[in-house]
């Protein structure tokens, strides 16, 4: 999908990282079912999007991606629902699960948008183009463009948000690694909670960019 190797192995890179987290989590003994099954979430969509980076990842079905991250974005809604009590309430749990709905909801747009034949970034400009796709190889980064005024309002629109959400995530764990040293009975905790959120400010930014890129 990327038509530039340079930076596929960036974003490569960027996806690469918060799905081996997201494995080491998911493996750690000791932690709930929910957890795993979040973490498990979370690694699936990182392996899932260095595929979308390739040419090859365009030969995955398109369906169980839709229905898994689908069901995943339900999964994190409901999870928040039916979690116990903590710091803030059901209020508190719902707002937290706003990030992990909006990126499992977006990668299944994302691959239902893709839906078509097989394309490598060589051949984008051999007419064989997808269903609201633009293939046109104007020599831009992406060797595929969304066509659709709507496709392209709601990529712009995931785009800002993701990338936005990024920035966030990352300053989250900027703080939490700098207080680190005040905090010593907590230090733990704070560097796990640190290294969330700088994990998903990479998914985060790196799933903007493709957003960005299909514009």
């Amino acid at each position: 999908m990327i038509d530039a190797t340079g930076l596929s192995c960036l974003l490569t890179a960027l996806f690469a990282l918060p799905a081996g987290y997201g494995l080491w989590l998911t493996a750690t003994p000791g932690r709930a079912l929910s957890d795993r099954v979040g973490h498990a979430l979370h690694a699936v969509m990182g392996i899932a999007m260095v595929a979308m980076v390739w040419p090859w990842g365009m030969q995955l079905p398109v369906g169980p991606q839709v229905v898994l991250f689908a069901a995943g974005a339900l999964w994190f809604a409901g999870a928040a629902l039916v979690r116990s009590a903590g710091p803030g309430g059901r209020a508190a749990r719902l707002l937290g699960a706003v990030p992990h709905v909006v990126m499992m909801a977006a990668m299944a747009w994302m691959a239902d948008v893709m839906n078509g034949p097989a394309m490598t970034a060589g051949s984008a400009g051999a007419g064989h183009d997808m269903p609201g796709m633009d293939m046109s190889g104007t020599g831009s980064l992406s060797a595929m463009t969304l066509s659709r005024t709507a496709d392209q309002w709601t990529a712009g629109l995931l785009a800002a948000a993701l990338l936005a959400l990024g920035l966030y995530r990352l300053g989250q764990a900027f703080d939490r690694y700098r207080v680190t040293g005040s905090a010593p009975s907590g230090v733990a905790v704070l560097r796990s909670e640190a290294s969330d959120r700088a994990c998903h400010a990479a998914m985060a930014v790196g799933m903007g960019l493709m957003f960005a890129l299909l514009l």
